[in-house]
């Protein structure tokens, strides 16, 4: 009978990345007030929104927008306000080489701040940020591949399961939430100056009308101005749940992944009853789910025949998605900061912030350690005036995150819930929550047979046969070399051990 290949199809991705890229994006803005009047800034903060991504031949392009937000004073050195403005930006981002395609696709890139500088010139604000950028997208993929050869006795096969998972659905949504938080009538708040948010996902459920359902908290933080003696600026902390649904394109399969981010948030703080302060808040939500499905596939690894015609095949080596990590970490931490030789002595502390920048990330003893710099920035008071000082310093630091996450991953730092405290008059101590959000692709490789033919047998030489395993070699190389059945040769080899120099006797009848 004559040998037929049956061929079969895998549904799988090839994983596309870019090169870690920076765009460095700068704004400039003119101040309210007169050129002649003293300006100075205390603050200044920025984030990053990454709207549009497409990939195109060897490249990625990124569109987006960074909002700046900067506490300054203008005139009256002692009255803190605060200053916002938008800058977009476009940037392209090199696909790595093995990436290289030549259709076009969307992609969703990540855009991180990792420094933000303002100063200010001539009754004007001169801002730059600068954005860390990343990129990576699943392509789907279709591989023709040899799942069995039959037809022919003595065929010895090698058999391969490949678990191959791919992505069957996705979707994302932007929502507005709206929320009111009492405020404190001892921090006698005058004015909210601005809020940032970040936002934890908790749960996702699927649903049979092809909608996912993303749960989780918004974490905000709002800066204030204050009639409270000596303290001008006063901070607080409010926890906002939020439920989005999102349509999904496809299918829901048997895994959910959901990101949330914050893209926008705008406070109000408003006298309510009774004299009391209400803060209204407005935080633009945006959510990402991707639906996977998890599979397995046998396909044939290597094939030969002991009789008769040989085979002849051809193979191709396949990189498969085997699965996805989307998780959030976090871990307490603090730094001493020293005051610069010269600064004003510290009397009151009023705001600290930390951004920290990841600078190396390795896997020890299961577990993710992170080091880098943490910027720093302290707003406090003097003994002798009521002009806030501002200084900023670089402090390094290593954290220990228990998570499943690899050095290769997106990995994400952020500083949350910032504490100053002061512990001499030139020593600060800052203890901050540092969150750790964490995505990435798991891949797999292997060499699968993509087409075959029966071809004339060489002649071989029958009896015994004494060789040698070579470095990298098999039992199933020396079978195949000599055309023997492997269950035979593990009979007649019962002592056999797979390391270099083993000597290994086969029998061609």
């Amino acid at each position: 009978m004559e040998m037929q290949f049956l061929h079969d199809h895998m549904e799988t991705e090839q994983v596309l990345s870019a090169r870690p890229t920076q765009a460095v994006v700068e704004a400039e803005v003119a101040l309210p007030g007169g050129l002649r009047e003293e300006a100075r800034v205390y603050y200044a903060d920025a984030h990053a929104d990454i709207q549009r991504g497409e990939v195109t031949g060897s490249r990625v392009t990124a569109e987006g927008r960074v909002t700046f937000q900067v506490l300054y004073a203008q005139g009256d050195l002692a009255k803190v306000n605060v200053l916002e403005t938008t800058a977009d930006f476009s940037q392209a981002l090199p696909l790595r080489e093995e990436n290289a395609q030549q259709a076009s696709m969307l992609i969703h890139p990540r855009g991180e701040v990792q420094h933000v500088s303002a100063k200010a010139f001539n009754g004007r604000l001169l801002l730059q940020a600068i954005v860390n950028l990343t990129a990576e997208a699943a392509q789907p993929r279709t591989l023709s591949f040899i799942r069995e050869v039959a037809g022919e006795e003595g065929i010895e096969r090698q058999v391969q399961s490949l678990a191959v998972q791919r992505a069957v659905g996705e979707g994302e949504g932007q929502t507005l939430l709206r929320e009111e938080f009492e405020l404190s009538d001892v921090l006698q708040i005058k004015e909210t100056l601005f809020a940032t948010g970040h936002a934890r996902v908790e749960d996702i459920l699927g649903g049979a009308d092809g909608r996912a359902t993303v749960t989780g908290t918004i974490s905000l933080e709002a800066y204030h101005t204050s009639d409270m003696p000596g303290r001008p600026l006063v901070y607080t902390r409010h926890a906002m749940p939020f439920e989005q649904q999102v349509n999904l394109s496809g299918a829901l399969g048997n895994a959910l992944s959901a990101r949330s981010s914050v893209r926008d948030v705008a406070v109000l703080s408003q006298d309510g009853q009774e004299g009391s302060k209400i803060m209204r808040a407005e935080v633009q939500l945006h959510t990402e789910i991707t639906a996977v499905e998890d599979g397995q596939i046998s396909a044939l690894k290597d094939v030969f025949t002991t009789r008769g015609d040989a085979i002849e095949t051809r193979s191709q080596q396949v990189i498969y998605r085997t699965g996805m990590i989307n998780e959030q970490a976090a871990e307490s931490g603090k730094a001493v900061l020293v005051l610069p030789e010269g600064s004003p002595r510290v009397k009151t502390v009023l705001l600290g912030f930390a951004r920290p920048v990841l600078v190396k990330a390795e896997k020890i003893n299961g577990r993710l350690a992170a080091e880098g710099i943490l910027e720093t920035s302290l707003i406090y008071l003097t003994d002798d005036s009521p002009v806030p000082v501002s200084i900023q310093q670089e402090e390094p630091f290593r954290m220990v995150f228990s998570t499943q996450a690899e050095p290769e991953d997106a990995l994400t730092l952020s500083a949350l819930q910032v504490e100053p405290s002061i512990l001499t008059g030139d020593r600060v101590e800052l203890k901050y929550i540092l969150q750790l959000e964490a995505e990435g692709v798991r891949k797999a490789a292997a060499h699968i047979l993509v087409d075959g033919e029966s071809v004339q047998a060489p002649e071989m030489e029958k009896g015994l046969t004494l060789c040698f395993l070579q470095q990298g070699e098999t039992l199933w190389d020396i079978a195949k070399r000599y055309r023997v059945p492997l269950e035979e040769l593990h009979r007649i080899n019962p002592d056999y051990q797979e390391q270099p120099g083993m000597p290994v006797i086969a029998y061609k009848r």
